[in-house]
């Protein structure tokens, strides 16, 4: 073949690749969605200070979690303690599902007499529904998020109240609107990136309800109790807060999965073999949790690299907040009788 010949039919193979290639990408553009006009102002947010922080208004179906698993319990002592309220809502001046919204919106407690109307949901609140500040007065008590790529909202704390919000009213809620706090706008990397900068900055955890390894891509899609899975050592550790930790100012994330961790690996606490159904033995179990809790030094290593002064061990228990954990009324009641309440 001639010399010239060949430098043509290089030069026709290059230019069908370079074709090939543009074809590609632009096969690719065509095919990714286009961004609604809600995902670019969420892409387009600029992230606030610890002072003062950016928040945003969100439906509870945007939200997506960075953790597989939550303490079924938790959300049972909520669900069962505001079903219980609405047997007797017209003795309730303050309602504690609407004094939770109020909370979580950064805005302080409801204001007593303002929602206690016979059916009102979180979604449909009583037309006097009041709380005592106004919305992000108070951020510290606010839940966080982390804007990912595509402008998709990451949940990084507050995963059991929403859940509970989202499973009260009969279900009702799912398109609740709630306030947030933005804590970082990633949504400019792409996904392998994403992950990587939320793993070093500890804002996803990669744990199952059995404590086993999963991917980004085996988080569930949605909060909830349907979507999320249980670790009952999650919820064993809401139990003794107060009692055996606090937890510190600047809490690390997930604080809680960390003192999960641990306990899980204690032979002594084999919750298996324990009755959760049953109000003596749970409560035994959570007792022999913060004792082993307060038996630690500061120093001592709980789970990875945190330490007990870290996640806040006490040095004493709390015996004042393990009786009223306990009492007739308490959190561990409201979470046994509505979990008996389920089977039904």
């Amino acid at each position: 073949m001639p010399h010239h010949t060949t430098h043509a039919a290089s030069a026709l193979l290059l230019a069908l690749s370079f074709s090939h290639a543009a074809w590609a990408k632009d096969a690719a553009v065509a095919a990714a969605p286009a961004l609604s006009a809600r995902q670019q102002a969420l892409m387009a947010t600029v992230v606030g200070n610890a002072a003062h922080p950016r928040i945003l208004q969100v439906r509870l179906d945007e939200l997506h979690p960075t953790q597989p698993a939550i303490g079924y319990d938790q959300v049972y002592y909520k669900l069962g303690r505001y079903a219980a309220e609405e047997q007797h809502i017209a003795d309730i001046a303050k309602p504690k599902k609407f004094a939770d919204l109020c909370e979580a919106n950064g805005q302080g407690d409801v204001l007593p007499g303002t929602a206690n109307a016979a059916g009102a949901t979180l979604a449909a609140p009583p037309a006097g529904y009041r709380c005592k500040a106004a919305v992000g007065s108070r951020p510290d008590d606010m839940k966080s998020v982390v804007i990912g790529p595509q402008g998709k909202l990451y949940l990084t704390d507050g995963h059991h109240t929403f859940s509970t919000f989202w499973d009260a009213d009969g279900g009702r809620n799912h398109q609740l609107k709630v306030w947030v706090k933005v804590s970082d706008n990633f949504s400019a990397l792409g996904d392998t990136a994403f992950w990587v900068r939320m793993r070093a900055e500890n804002k996803v955890w990669l744990r199952d309800g059995r404590n086993q390894a999963i991917t980004p891509q085996q988080l569930p899609s949605a909060i909830g109790l349907a979507s999320l899975g249980d670790d009952p050592y999650r919820s064993l550790v809401y139990f003794t807060r107060e009692i055996g930790y606090q937890p510190p100012e600047h809490a690390t994330e997930f604080l809680e999965f960390y003192w999960a961790d641990w306990l899980r690996r204690k032979p002594t606490l084999d919750l298996a073999r324990v009755d959760l159904l049953d109000p003596v033995a749970y409560a035994s179990a959570i007792l022999l949790a913060a004792q082993a809790m307060v038996k630690l030094q500061a120093s001592d290593i709980v789970s990875g690299d945190k330490r007990a002064a870290d996640l806040g061990a006490l040095r004493d228990i709390g015996h004042e907040a393990f009786d009223a954990l306990t009492e007739d009324k308490g959190k561990l009641g409201y979470a046994i009788a509505y979990k008996k309440s389920l089977a039904k």
